[in-house]
């Protein structure tokens, strides 16, 4: 298993904490598009080599939000995404996290109503309750679609972009919905739940055709999360860890150590299927001790926090 983190692009010193915290791969984290160039590309990988740090993952991928809806431009943005994945497989890039959701927000519609709630001591941390969600929380003027076209727009997706990932040693790791709910603030989400996957995965069987088990998403479903793991383990590429407490119309996001998921039952499970591959910290509480109080789930001491207990989960997967 290997461990990734998620930090600012821009600031040197969280790029060197990546390495004092004893991680070797970077993901770069943009959910506002890629660059199509060849050489703009190659100069983010150089980038993160200087810094002694291996590019293997990009989220969210090139921008795909004309695809998804079927809107006018989506074959010119399905060539344009072949192109950037041809470039990122010459980079030595492994995986693309995508998802299929609307995409209306900087966050690709990631829904919350309240990103002031605490959590144990005053932590700063996000919640959903699902009666309190109005247009409030994301106003968008997007026009709904129905989930058969959807679904529809997602095959052709596949049947283009799958091929094209294989022969560039990319695999594409589709993320659930987040939350899992399949309609919100108006518009349709077709990939929540374990059928969902099916589908998607009936499309195409390649291992380019894989999946990010995000453990808060699927807990937040209610999913057994090891049964899950082997019921699709040779379709898991990446893995986003958080802890949750409270059901899917009302959750809050806590600590790795603080919530309902058994996350020692998980990281045995993944061991005992011998997971490989690419781990990371996900939305992680603000600490009273952050100069960035912007309350994303990205503010650095929370996922530093996470890393350790993180490395202390897989050692003791691996020893029981």
């Amino acid at each position: 298993m290997k461990l990734t983190m998620v930090c600012d692009f821009k600031n040197k010193e969280e790029l060197k904490l990546l390495n004092q915290l004893g991680i070797k791969h970077a993901i770069h984290y943009n959910m506002n598009d890629l660059p199509d160039s060849i050489d703009k590309i190659s100069e983010i990988t150089r980038y993160y080599s200087s810094f002694g740090l291996d590019l293997k993952i990009v989220e969210s991928g090139p921008s795909l939000d004309k695809i998804v809806l079927g809107k006018e431009g989506a074959k010119q943005q399905i060539e344009r995404y072949k192109k950037i994945i041809r470039h990122l497989g010459r980079m030595g890039i492994e995986i693309i996290v995508y998802n299929f959701m609307p995409q209306i927000s900087n966050d690709a519609m990631v829904v919350r109503t309240n990103y002031e709630a605490k959590t144990r001591g005053g932590a700063t941390t996000s919640q959903f309750i699902f009666s309190h969600l109005s247009d409030k929380n994301m106003p968008h003027d997007e026009k709904p679609i129905d989930k058969e076209r959807m679904w529809g727009n997602l095959e052709n997706f596949i049947s283009e972009i799958v091929p094209v990932a294989e022969d560039s040693g990319i695999t594409m790791a589709m993320h659930p919905d987040d939350p899992p709910i399949s309609n919100l603030l108006g518009l349709n989400r077709i990939m929540g739940t374990i059928e969902d996957y099916e589908r998607l995965f009936s499309f195409s069987k390649s291992k380019s055709n894989a999946m990010t088990l995000c453990i808060g998403c699927f807990g937040e479903k209610g999913y057994d999360i090891s049964k899950l793991i082997n019921h699709f383990s040779e379709r898991i590429a990446f893995i986003h860890v958080r802890n949750i407490r409270g059901t899917l119309d009302n959750f809050m996001e806590t600590f790795p150590d603080d919530g309902q998921i058994d996350l020692l039952k998980v990281f045995q499970t993944l061991n005992s299927i011998n997971y490989t591959s690419y781990i990371r910290s996900d939305h992680a509480p603000t600490l009273s001790t952050e100069s960035n109080k912007d309350h994303d789930g990205y503010a650095i001491h929370g996922h530093i926090f996470t890393i350790g207990y993180l490395k202390g989960l897989i050692q003791a997967a691996i020893q029981s």
